[in-house]
């Protein structure tokens, strides 16, 4: 906490403690005559006023002296003790000095007596250890609240970093499998891979755009996945079917930047797409989620998976601390349901 925060708060626990434990203090010096009008009440009450609030900011400087020399939880019982032993030597310096201004300005005909000197110092005493009592609650509470506060900053700042790697992943990811397919178009259709690669590049200029942000719209989302999927009906032909339904109200709706298109290259990788058995992928809302699946038509020879598609958005969706996302498989379908984030 700042030194300026410190401040107030002493302040403001003055203000709350210092009254009563005054009239407490005097009471026990004075006896009953203390309270036997309102000008004796308030002479003798100015007069400790005055030594006690002197006294009492002493003390506030010196806790803090204590919370920087001492400021780990481990240190709690050296300081309350070290700062309880120069308290009571305060208590005994404030009481003797109030009982000889007191005796010095006749008030109410005091005189100074070691009886009312002690009555006046356990009362300061007693005084002591309640107020000692509240300042250290409050400050094990501020330490508290400040370790509560560095903590979920170094969490935010973990999980940055984490979905920073994430997004770092997907790069390379769709750029390899690209590449990849273009390779194949070359050898086999030259004129739609010029075609492929003009639809890449806008592919990509997306791709380097959105991958910078947390969350994206669902209408972006969209628009890019049209783009991908004419590079997959360009490679694939007729075997490759999207099938999009989706509610206008929820196009404004949010979620991870290139969900889909990893979802759908995930479709692509496990199963046969061709024209006589052909891959339909939908993509529809339902109510606040959207749902994308495929059929389940999986290749014989296994797939090799270095599974950044699947993972990758589970954990983007676990890093930002919203909904799970659900994985379902059936003997004839594969099922993702995405949770939407409102765009508030």
């Amino acid at each position: 906490m700042q030194p300026d925060s410190q401040n107030r708060t002493t302040f403001l626990l003055m203000a709350v403690l210092l009254p009563p434990t005054l009239v407490i203090i005097t009471y026990f010096i004075l006896g009953n005559m203390y309270f036997s009008s309102l000008t004796t009440f308030g002479s003798a009450s100015a007069v400790a006023f005055l030594i006690l609030f002197g006294i009492w900011i002493l003390q506030g400087r010196l806790g803090w002296k204590m919370l920087q020399i001492y400021p780990s939880h481990r240190d709690t019982m050296k300081r309350v003790l070290l700062f309880s032993t120069l308290n009571l030597l305060i208590v005994i310096l404030s009481v003797t000095l109030i009982c000889w201004v007191f005796d010095l300005l006749s008030i109410l005909d005091y005189r100074f007596t070691v009886k009312t000197w002690l009555r006046g110092l356990m009362a300061g005493a007693i005084c002591t250890i309640v107020n000692q009592a509240v300042y250290e609650t409050e400050a094990s509470y501020r330490r508290i609240k400040i370790s509560q506060l560095e903590a979920e900053q170094l969490k935010k700042e973990q999980l940055q970093t984490q979905f920073d790697s994430l997004k770092e992943q997907v790069n390379p990811h769709f750029l390899f499998n690209s590449l990849n397919s273009l390779s194949s178009l070359i050898a086999t259709n030259p004129d739609k891979a010029e075609a492929f690669v003009e639809e890449m590049s806008q592919v990509y200029r997306y791709l380097l755009r959105s991958n910078e942000e947390q969350l994206t719209t669902l209408q972006k989302e969209i628009d890019f996945i049209e783009s991908y999927n004419m590079l997959l009906q360009t490679r694939f032909g007729s075997g490759f079917q999207p099938v999009l339904q989706i509610e206008e109200k929820m196009k404004e709706w949010l979620l991870p930047p290139m969900t889909l298109q990893l979802l759908i290259e995930n479709a692509v990788k496990h199963n046969i797409v061709d024209p006589d058995t052909p891959l339909v992928v939908q993509l529809y809302t339902q109510g606040e989620k959207l749902v994308v699946s495929n059929n389940l038509q999986k290749k014989n020879k296994s797939v090799v998976s270095n599974k950044v598609g699947l993972s990758n958005i589970i954990s983007k969706y676990k890093l930002l601390n919203y909904p799970e996302v659900e994985i379902k498989e059936t003997a004839t379908e594969f099922i993702v349901v995405l949770p939407l984030i409102k765009n508030t």
